[in-house]
């Protein structure tokens, strides 16, 4: 499936090693979020391993998504 992202929000994601994979790729590379707080805090299932990810960082026994494109996806397509 591939999905659309405003172009700041592609702007601001620096930080991807994976070229933009999630954009147009058949989504494999998706973490599956597990919980979001006011779609500003996305938690992460702990299981979730697609590579080296700077955008996954620990928070306490859990883990967030701190990637602008993952976080657009999840808030405008729920997945």
């Amino acid at each position: 499936m591939k999905f659309t992202v405003s172009e700041d929000v592609l702007n601001n994601t620096t930080k991807c090693v994976d070229k933009f994979s999630c954009l147009h790729g058949n989504g494999r590379c998706l973490c599956d979020i597990e919980d979001c707080s006011e779609g500003q805090v996305h938690f992460i299932h702990p299981k979730n391993h697609y590579g080296i990810c700077d955008y996954k960082m620990v928070f306490g026994y859990s883990y967030t998504c701190n990637c602008p494109i993952r976080k657009e996806i999840y808030n405008h397509y729920n997945v």
